[in-house]
Protein backbone atom coordinates (compact mmCIF):
# COMPACT_ATOMS: atom_id res chain seq x y z
CA UNK A 1 0.00 0.00 0.00
CA UNK A 2 1.39 3.27 -0.86
CA UNK A 3 2.37 5.37 2.38
CA UNK A 4 1.88 9.26 1.95
CA UNK A 5 2.83 12.15 3.31
CA UNK A 6 1.52 15.37 2.30
CA UNK A 7 2.64 18.53 3.60
CA UNK A 8 1.27 21.94 3.12
CA UNK A 9 3.05 23.84 0.24
CA UNK A 10 1.37 27.35 0.99
CA UNK A 11 -0.78 29.10 3.10
CA UNK A 12 -3.99 29.22 0.61
CA UNK A 13 -3.20 26.17 -2.09
CA UNK A 14 -0.69 23.57 -2.55
CA UNK A 15 0.55 20.35 -0.98
CA UNK A 16 4.00 18.62 -1.54
CA UNK A 17 3.11 14.83 -1.64
CA UNK A 18 5.90 12.77 -1.10
CA UNK A 19 6.41 8.48 -0.88
CA UNK A 20 4.85 7.89 -3.97
CA UNK A 21 6.51 5.66 -6.99
CA UNK A 22 4.83 7.28 -9.89
CA UNK A 23 6.31 4.11 -12.13
CA UNK A 24 3.95 1.41 -10.80
CA UNK A 25 1.00 2.97 -9.90
CA UNK A 26 -1.81 2.02 -11.84
CA UNK A 27 -4.40 4.57 -13.15
CA UNK A 28 -7.03 3.76 -10.77
CA UNK A 29 -4.83 4.10 -7.91
CA UNK A 30 -3.35 7.41 -9.51
CA UNK A 31 -6.75 8.99 -8.83
CA UNK A 32 -8.32 6.98 -5.65
CA UNK A 33 -4.90 8.63 -4.16
CA UNK A 34 -4.36 11.93 -5.29
CA UNK A 35 -7.83 13.14 -6.62
CA UNK A 36 -9.10 14.51 -3.20
CA UNK A 37 -5.38 15.71 -2.60
CA UNK A 38 -5.69 18.03 -5.60
CA UNK A 39 -9.04 18.98 -5.25
CA UNK A 40 -8.55 20.30 -1.52
CA UNK A 41 -5.18 21.91 -2.31
CA UNK A 42 -5.74 22.71 -5.74
CA UNK A 43 -1.68 22.55 -6.64
CA UNK A 44 0.06 19.54 -6.11
CA UNK A 45 4.26 19.13 -6.07
CA UNK A 46 5.95 15.67 -6.47
CA UNK A 47 9.45 16.17 -5.77
CA UNK A 48 12.09 13.28 -7.33
CA UNK A 49 10.42 12.44 -10.48
CA UNK A 50 12.45 12.25 -13.59
CA UNK A 51 9.89 10.62 -15.67
CA UNK A 52 10.81 9.44 -18.98
CA UNK A 53 8.19 11.01 -21.92
CA UNK A 54 6.61 7.49 -21.88
CA UNK A 55 5.94 7.66 -18.05
CA UNK A 56 4.99 11.25 -17.94
CA UNK A 57 2.54 10.87 -21.27
CA UNK A 58 1.46 7.20 -18.91
CA UNK A 59 0.69 8.96 -15.90
CA UNK A 60 -1.26 12.26 -17.09
CA UNK A 61 -3.43 9.68 -19.19
CA UNK A 62 -4.28 8.43 -15.78
CA UNK A 63 -6.21 11.94 -15.22
CA UNK A 64 -8.30 11.18 -19.18
CA UNK A 65 -7.99 12.19 -22.36
CA UNK A 66 -4.91 14.41 -23.09
CA UNK A 67 -5.21 17.58 -25.32
CA UNK A 68 -2.33 18.65 -27.58
CA UNK A 69 -1.12 22.26 -27.50
CA UNK A 70 0.50 24.88 -30.50
CA UNK A 71 2.85 25.31 -28.49
CA UNK A 72 6.77 23.20 -28.91
CA UNK A 73 6.10 19.18 -28.54
CA UNK A 74 8.84 16.54 -28.29
CA UNK A 75 9.49 14.71 -30.88
CA UNK A 76 7.91 11.30 -29.74
CA UNK A 77 4.39 12.34 -28.81
CA UNK A 78 2.07 15.02 -29.48
CA UNK A 79 0.63 14.82 -26.23
CA UNK A 80 4.01 15.96 -24.17
CA UNK A 81 5.14 19.88 -25.19
CA UNK A 82 8.71 20.83 -24.45
CA UNK A 83 9.01 24.43 -23.11
CA UNK A 84 12.10 25.97 -23.46
CA UNK A 85 13.08 29.03 -22.41
CA UNK A 86 15.73 31.50 -21.29
CA UNK A 87 13.72 34.27 -19.32
CA UNK A 88 13.81 36.68 -22.47
CA UNK A 89 11.72 39.89 -22.38
CA UNK A 90 10.65 42.94 -20.42
CA UNK A 91 8.04 41.21 -18.85
CA UNK A 92 9.62 39.62 -15.66
CA UNK A 93 6.35 38.38 -14.63
CA UNK A 94 5.13 36.27 -17.21
CA UNK A 95 1.28 36.81 -18.01
CA UNK A 96 -1.27 35.57 -15.49
CA UNK A 97 -3.69 32.59 -17.32
CA UNK A 98 -5.35 29.37 -16.80
CA UNK A 99 -4.32 27.50 -19.44
CA UNK A 100 -6.00 26.99 -23.34
CA UNK A 101 -9.21 28.56 -21.59
CA UNK A 102 -9.54 29.39 -25.37
CA UNK A 103 -10.12 25.81 -26.10
CA UNK A 104 -14.30 24.39 -26.11
CA UNK A 105 -12.97 21.72 -23.25
CA UNK A 106 -10.34 23.53 -21.74
CA UNK A 107 -7.53 21.61 -19.77
CA UNK A 108 -8.64 20.46 -16.57
CA UNK A 109 -5.56 19.71 -15.53
CA UNK A 110 -1.77 20.63 -16.08
CA UNK A 111 1.12 19.20 -14.82
CA UNK A 112 5.05 20.49 -15.20
CA UNK A 113 8.05 18.61 -14.74
CA UNK A 114 11.45 20.59 -13.93
CA UNK A 115 14.58 18.83 -16.51
CA UNK A 116 16.88 21.78 -16.44
CA UNK A 117 16.84 24.84 -14.11
CA UNK A 118 18.24 28.55 -14.19
CA UNK A 119 20.61 28.27 -11.21
CA UNK A 120 18.91 31.05 -10.13
CA UNK A 121 15.45 31.70 -10.30
CA UNK A 122 12.22 30.60 -13.04
CA UNK A 123 9.45 30.22 -9.95
CA UNK A 124 5.75 29.72 -10.97
CA UNK A 125 2.95 31.67 -8.77
CA UNK A 126 -0.18 30.09 -8.68
CA UNK A 127 -3.43 31.79 -7.52
CA UNK A 128 -6.38 30.40 -6.16
CA UNK A 129 -9.13 31.87 -8.06
CA UNK A 130 -11.96 30.23 -5.87
CA UNK A 131 -10.54 32.42 -2.63
CA UNK A 132 -11.04 35.60 -5.26
CA UNK A 133 -14.45 35.09 -6.33
CA UNK A 134 -15.50 34.58 -2.27
CA UNK A 135 -13.60 37.77 -1.92
CA UNK A 136 -14.58 39.43 -5.20
CA UNK A 137 -15.94 43.31 -4.68
CA UNK A 138 -19.97 43.40 -4.98
CA UNK A 139 -19.85 46.23 -7.47
CA UNK A 140 -17.39 44.01 -9.75
CA UNK A 141 -19.45 40.82 -8.99
CA UNK A 142 -22.55 42.06 -10.08
CA UNK A 143 -20.93 42.74 -13.59
CA UNK A 144 -19.82 39.35 -14.01
CA UNK A 145 -22.68 37.48 -12.53
CA UNK A 146 -24.25 35.55 -15.43
CA UNK A 147 -21.43 37.09 -17.77
CA UNK A 148 -20.14 35.11 -21.05
CA UNK A 149 -16.33 36.01 -22.12
CA UNK A 150 -14.94 35.39 -25.37
CA UNK A 151 -11.17 33.65 -25.23
CA UNK A 152 -9.18 33.42 -28.28
CA UNK A 153 -5.92 31.31 -29.17
CA UNK A 154 -5.08 32.84 -32.10
CA UNK A 155 -1.81 34.51 -30.11
CA UNK A 156 -0.35 30.57 -30.75
CA UNK A 157 -1.62 30.05 -34.42
CA UNK A 158 -4.42 32.25 -36.68
CA UNK A 159 -6.42 28.67 -36.95
CA UNK A 160 -7.28 28.26 -32.95
CA UNK A 161 -10.66 28.82 -31.80
CA UNK A 162 -12.18 31.67 -30.36
CA UNK A 163 -14.40 30.49 -27.49
CA UNK A 164 -17.70 31.90 -25.44
CA UNK A 165 -16.86 30.74 -21.36
CA UNK A 166 -18.49 31.79 -18.43
CA UNK A 167 -17.15 34.66 -16.77
CA UNK A 168 -17.13 33.08 -13.42
CA UNK A 169 -17.43 29.00 -13.64
CA UNK A 170 -18.39 26.40 -11.60
CA UNK A 171 -16.13 23.40 -10.70
CA UNK A 172 -17.69 20.16 -11.94
CA UNK A 173 -16.30 18.31 -9.26
CA UNK A 174 -16.75 20.34 -6.18
CA UNK A 175 -19.20 22.77 -7.17
CA UNK A 176 -17.10 25.94 -5.65
CA UNK A 177 -17.03 29.13 -8.14
CA UNK A 178 -14.26 30.65 -9.65
CA UNK A 179 -13.25 33.48 -11.30
CA UNK A 180 -12.16 32.42 -15.15
CA UNK A 181 -10.82 35.29 -16.79
CA UNK A 182 -7.11 36.03 -17.90
CA UNK A 183 -4.94 38.64 -19.85
CA UNK A 184 -3.63 37.03 -22.70
CA UNK A 185 -6.40 34.65 -24.04
CA UNK A 186 -9.81 36.89 -22.61
CA UNK A 187 -10.39 39.24 -25.01
CA UNK A 188 -13.83 40.73 -24.36
CA UNK A 189 -17.30 40.26 -22.13
CA UNK A 190 -20.31 39.40 -24.14
CA UNK A 191 -22.52 42.45 -24.49
CA UNK A 192 -20.06 45.15 -23.60
CA UNK A 193 -17.87 47.27 -25.93
CA UNK A 194 -14.18 46.25 -25.96
CA UNK A 195 -12.99 48.82 -24.09
CA UNK A 196 -15.62 48.31 -21.02
CA UNK A 197 -14.88 44.60 -21.08
CA UNK A 198 -11.12 45.13 -21.25
CA UNK A 199 -10.91 47.48 -18.34
CA UNK A 200 -13.15 45.13 -16.18
CA UNK A 201 -11.19 41.99 -17.43
CA UNK A 202 -7.96 43.97 -15.95
CA UNK A 203 -9.74 44.61 -12.95
CA UNK A 204 -10.51 40.87 -11.86
CA UNK A 205 -6.94 39.96 -13.18
CA UNK A 206 -5.72 42.55 -10.93
CA UNK A 207 -7.79 41.34 -7.78
CA UNK A 208 -7.64 37.59 -8.39
CA UNK A 209 -4.00 37.46 -8.60
CA UNK A 210 -3.05 39.44 -4.75
CA UNK A 211 -0.59 37.95 -2.40
CA UNK A 212 -3.15 36.91 -0.39
CA UNK A 213 -4.71 34.08 -2.73
CA UNK A 214 -0.90 32.69 -4.01
CA UNK A 215 1.87 30.04 -3.80
CA UNK A 216 4.97 30.43 -4.90
CA UNK A 217 6.74 27.27 -5.98
CA UNK A 218 10.35 27.55 -6.20
CA UNK A 219 11.50 24.07 -8.68
CA UNK A 220 14.01 21.45 -8.22
CA UNK A 221 14.97 19.46 -11.16
CA UNK A 222 12.72 16.34 -11.42
CA UNK A 223 9.70 18.10 -9.31
CA UNK A 224 6.03 17.27 -10.54
CA UNK A 225 3.86 19.91 -10.32
CA UNK A 226 0.27 19.52 -11.30
CA UNK A 227 -2.70 21.94 -10.66
CA UNK A 228 -6.68 22.75 -11.43
CA UNK A 229 -7.06 24.73 -14.14
CA UNK A 230 -10.55 25.07 -12.96
CA UNK A 231 -9.89 26.78 -9.54
CA UNK A 232 -6.14 28.48 -10.58
CA UNK A 233 -4.20 30.51 -12.54
CA UNK A 234 -0.28 30.42 -12.52
CA UNK A 235 2.31 33.21 -14.05
CA UNK A 236 5.83 32.19 -14.21
CA UNK A 237 8.60 34.39 -13.39
CA UNK A 238 11.37 35.06 -16.19
CA UNK A 239 13.93 36.39 -13.75
CA UNK A 240 16.29 34.47 -15.02
CA UNK A 241 19.24 33.92 -17.95
CA UNK A 242 19.75 30.50 -17.85
CA UNK A 243 18.08 28.07 -20.28
CA UNK A 244 14.81 26.13 -18.07
CA UNK A 245 13.51 23.44 -19.32
CA UNK A 246 10.55 21.69 -18.70
CA UNK A 247 7.68 18.98 -19.92
CA UNK A 248 4.17 19.71 -20.00
CA UNK A 249 1.22 17.50 -20.34
CA UNK A 250 -2.48 18.91 -20.41
CA UNK A 251 -5.90 16.95 -19.61
CA UNK A 252 -8.81 17.64 -20.97
CA UNK A 253 -11.90 18.94 -18.92
CA UNK A 254 -15.61 19.59 -19.85
CA UNK A 255 -17.00 22.74 -21.50
CA UNK A 256 -17.05 25.35 -18.28
CA UNK A 257 -20.31 26.01 -16.89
Amino acid sequence: MTQLTITKAGVNLGARVEGLDLRTMEPDEVRKLLLPILLEHHVLVIPGEKLAIDELERFARAWGDLLEHPATRVDQTPFIQLIMSEGEGDDRLGFWHSDMTWHPTPPKITMLQARKLPSEGGGTIFANQHLAYDAFPEHLRSQLDDAMAWHSGKVFNPDMPVTLHPAIRTHDETGRKALYVNMPFTKTIEGMDDAAGCELILRTVLHATQPEFTYRHDWEVGDLVLWDNRSVMHAPIRDYSERRVMYRAVVAGDAPA
